[in-house]
């Protein structure tokens, strides 16, 4: 099984409500981030990500093209 492919590892997941609850937050920190051991190996993942999401939208358009090359023969 394929892992989740991401390109968000060092943004913390937030929605709207958080956002808007962090204004008011006086105790500091509020957001919960992506945690690595280092930054060598959270730069790996995020790299290997990115690269397995451009492998992605590379055969994404190889099979659009291929169905479409076949529609117009």
């Amino acid at each position: 099984m394929e892992p989740k492919l991401r390109t968000d590892f060092l943004i913390p997941e937030t929605d709207f409500l958080t956002g808007m609850g962090s204004v008011a937050s006086t105790q500091g920190s509020y957001f919960e981030y992506n945690y690595s051991e280092n930054g060598i190996l959270a730069d790996e993942r995020a790299i290997e990500s990115d690269w397995r999401m451009v492998g992605k939208d590379i055969l994404s358009a190889i099979t659009k093209f291929r169905r479409e090359l076949s529609l117009n023969a």
